[in-house]
């Protein structure tokens, strides 16, 4: 039988979450979408994200912190409170989407009109409240269920958004799937409030809840918000419809990394608030043991990408080669979690500063280096404004919070895997 804890079943989750995503991307080139209306789909999606991120994030990352700290009471009330918190914050986002979704087509995108914005209004009201799935079970420690959950919600994604394709239907019955699988979680959502909430608004908790998740919402305003520049910067820069898919599809880094490390930072903020000295050593172990099959992984990668990408798209796709392993840099600051060390020491607003500062660097060497050196300039800039963060909070932990970097990250094994990084690079360059 098997058994999951709550690092190993969230890293599942997301694996599946970004398998998915790229999967999709997969189907719909070999169904025969052409890559313009490819373009079409990525930009839907890439505007629902925009919309939702980042007050998911910070809603998500408080509840986090939070929820330890409650009695079992408080907790069930809570469940309920931050479900009708994101729902209203759905329906806000939705609406907004839907009226304004003319200038939304035409300033954030480089389509001169993007259709089906009406549908993704309500796709966003729909599959708002679901992010908190995910953030439920695991607070409830209920692993297995999260597995299920994943496996059962990402298959049916993949069959309702690719099926209409490879049936000869048009974008807009793949929209009409997506709005089904959001219903569904929905759905779903509403049980799992129903069998573990108390359904009684508390404006105790929704007070201290709120106070502690505005600095998380504008930290991941401007910190993840950074990754959406590198979006409107192609957006911008580039007059052809297709160099919006070719970077999107470059700019995903190795998705694995991503949710491994993405994962073990979600699920340690709870430690690390309750117990700091475990859970500086759990980053630490944790991370060193990622790094041991990550980094050879990326590697792996790295020298492969320039031949899988024309594989399993098309020759379109072969300079989104080159993005992702750009992109695939980004593990040597992703794997050091700074930010872990910090929201668990409760100190928030920090966070802000140093996404701020992550976010000017990225807006100037985007534009400047775009201009300069095309998509590869924008991917460039994407990864040296992702370090300036981790330092900053490096260098704030150290210097103000007293806590060593070496507590946390092993450097010897980071430096090493590192050289070995850049050097594959290098020779995939010549590929």
């Amino acid at each position: 039988m098997l058994r999951f804890n709550k690092i190993s079943a969230l890293q599942i989750f997301q694996v599946l979450q970004f398998g998915t995503a790229i999967l999709i991307g997969i189907l719909l080139v070999k169904a025969g979408l052409p890559t313009a209306l490819v373009s079409v789909y990525e930009a839907l999606m890439f505007i629902a994200s925009l919309f939702c991120f980042f007050w998911v994030a910070g809603g998500q990352n408080a509840l986090l912190q939070l929820f330890a700290k409650l009695d079992e009471a408080t907790q069930k009330r809570a469940i309920f409170n931050v479900f009708l918190l994101f729902s209203v914050a759905g329906l806000l986002a939705g609406s907004l989407l839907f009226i304004f979704q003319k200038p939304v087509g035409q300033y954030l995108t480089n389509f001169e009109q993007l259709p089906l914005l009406n549908l993704l209004a309500l796709f966003l009201i729909l599959n708002s409240p679901s992010f908190l799935l995910q953030i439920f079970y695991l607070l409830l420690k209920k692993y297995k269920q999260l597995v299920r959950f994943g496996v059962v919600s990402f298959g049916l994604q993949l069959v309702l958004v690719v099926l209409p394709i490879f049936l000869h239907f048009s974008l807009r019955e793949t929209m009409f799937g997506l709005l089904v699988w959001a219903f569904v979680k929905l759905v779903w959502c509403l049980v799992v409030v129903y069998r573990h909430a108390d359904w009684t608004i508390d404006p105790v908790f929704l007070k201290k809840y709120l106070l502690l998740a505005w600095p998380l919402l504008l930290f991941a305003a401007i910190g993840k918000g950074s990754e959406y520049v590198s979006g409107l910067a192609v957006t911008t820069l580039f007059e052809d419809e297709k160099a919006f898919a070719i970077f999107r599809y470059g700019a995903r880094e190795l998705p694995i990394a991503v949710l491994m490390v993405g994962a073990l930072a979600t699920a340690l903020i709870p430690e690390l608030a309750e117990n700091q000295s475990l859970g500086l050593e759990r980053i630490k172990s944790n991370t060193r043991r990622l790094s041991h099959w990550l980094f050879p992984i990326s590697m792996a990668s790295m020298l492969a990408a320039p031949f899988l990408f024309p594989f399993f798209f098309n020759q379109d796709f072969k300079a989104s080669a080159q993005i992702f392993n750009i992109f695939t840099l980004l593990l040597a600051s992703r794997i050091l979690l700074p930010q872990v060390v910090t929201m668990g020491a409760g100190k928030n607003k920090i966070l802000i500063l140093s996404a701020l500062a992550e976010l000017v660097v990225l807006v100037l060497l985007s534009f400047w280096w775009g201009s300069s050196f095309g998509l590869l300039g924008v991917a460039w800039a994407a990864v040296v404004a992702f370090m300036v963060d981790r330092v900053l909070l490096i260098w704030y932990n150290w210097r103000v919070l007293k806590i060593h970097p070496s507590s946390y990250v092993d450097w010897k094994i980071w430096i090493g895997y590192n050289l070995l990084l850049i050097a594959t690079f290098l020779i995939s360059t010549k590929l």
